[in-house]
């Protein structure tokens, strides 16, 4: 056992959050999909690259060999006009997921703008090419139809971008697609011309997606399983049924995640 954090004068091991993991119903096995916000749970008490790897520990110790770990390292290349490398272009969706992408036996999506980084037993079901960012076989995708479980590690109000794989599915008309083009840089060295669709928002109306809105919907469902921990949150939801609902409430009513 070893002390990872410290927040208001009480400090939390690795143990501890090994606990939590059991307590939202993670189990061996399991495939996760985690969206992090580390900041909000305290001081480290550990040196930076100990920290990160505690908590990646964490989670392998519950899922074991048998589980798939899965962070996005969104980099949204292409939306810049920049080349996507692979092995080079770091994640701009925090600190632990561009720790994560560069750990030993990760591999990484060929999404230039929407990457995941993927490590466990079902790796390979995540790592198909796809012609849309939220398109069939994209790794959200992927993640209803292997049973997968969103893992909110931080926060309550962010990490919720796979409403908008719902959203594309439902086809919203607040959104449409646009077609972006660049280049990739394979692990290989090797570069190769890309398009790629993304459904993105109609910036002339309102697109605003309402984070409560969604959150509703999950609370409604009973998919919204959250913990305290430390001095922040962790939030299990099981993504299959987070599309299910959400569909059924874009077609009752395509404007009902927005924001008034």
């Amino acid at each position: 056992m070893k002390y990872i954090l410290e927040c208001n004068n009480k400090k939390y091991s690795n143990k501890d959050l090994i606990e939590s993991f059991y307590k939202l119903g993670i189990q061996k096995g399991d495939t996760l999909c985690i969206h992090s916000e580390l900041v909000k749970f305290g001081i480290p008490l550990l040196p930076r690259n100990e920290f990160l790897q505690t908590i990646l520990d964490c989670f392998f110790e519950v899922i074991g060999k048998e589980g798939t770990l899965i962070m996005p390292t969104f980099t949204y290349s292409f939306c810049k006009n920049e080349i996507y490398d692979k092995l080079i272009s770091k994640s701009a969706v925090g600190v632990l997921t561009e720790y994560f992408r560069k750990w030993g036996g990760v591999k990484r999506t060929n999404d230039p703008i929407f990457s995941f980084a993927i490590k466990g037993a079902k790796e390979e079901l995540f790592l198909k090419d796809t012609t849309s960012c939220f398109g069939e076989n994209s790794v959200y995708d992927v993640l209803t139809k292997q049973n997968g479980k969103l893992i909110l590690f931080g926060s309550k109000i962010a990490g919720y971008t796979f409403s908008h794989f719902i959203e594309e599915k439902a086809n919203v008309p607040y959104r449409y697609f646009k077609n972006f083009s660049g280049k990739i840089t394979y692990e290989n060295g090797k570069m190769e011309c890309k398009n790629i669709k993304y459904y993105v928002r109609k910036l002339n109306e309102n697109s605003d997606l309402d984070v409560d809105k969604q959150v509703a919907i999950l609370k409604s469902d009973n998919n919204f399983n959250i913990l305290n921990f430390s001095n922040a949150h962790i939030i299990s939801i099981n993504m299959k049924n987070y599309l299910e609902k959400t569909l059924k409430a874009l077609k009752d009513n395509p404007y009902c995640l927005l924001k008034e």
